[in-house]
């Protein structure tokens, strides 16, 4: 479980927050919210960076896999016409 700061604290430690993601980008993100509830995360512009990037792979995968399950059930005897969404509700049956 992280370590959730208040406010407050956040607010005045922000410049020494900012000092210490800069001179260490992979470090812990800081979770802060009102009455200590986390609500929001800090975190290098470096690791914010690397986490979109990982988001867009992951994405580009699963596409891929979505593109590669349907060759599969294009080259599949049981399907021979229909629409996309009959493509996809065979994936439901058993093979």
């Amino acid at each position: 479980m992280a370590d959730v700061k208040g406010m407050e604290e956040v607010r005045s430690s922000l410049p020494s927050i900012l000092a210490a993601l800069r001179s260490a980008p992979h470090s812990e993100p800081v979770h802060f919210g009102s009455h200590r509830r986390d609500e929001a995360v800090l975190l290098s512009r470096e690791r914010y960076e690397q986490q979109e990037a990982a988001v867009r792979e992951l994405e580009e995968l699963e596409r891929l896999g979505a593109l590669a399950m349907v060759r599969d059930r294009l080259a599949d005897d049981r399907f021979t016409e229909g629409t996309v969404d009959d493509l996809f509700a065979a994936v439901d049956e058993p093979a």
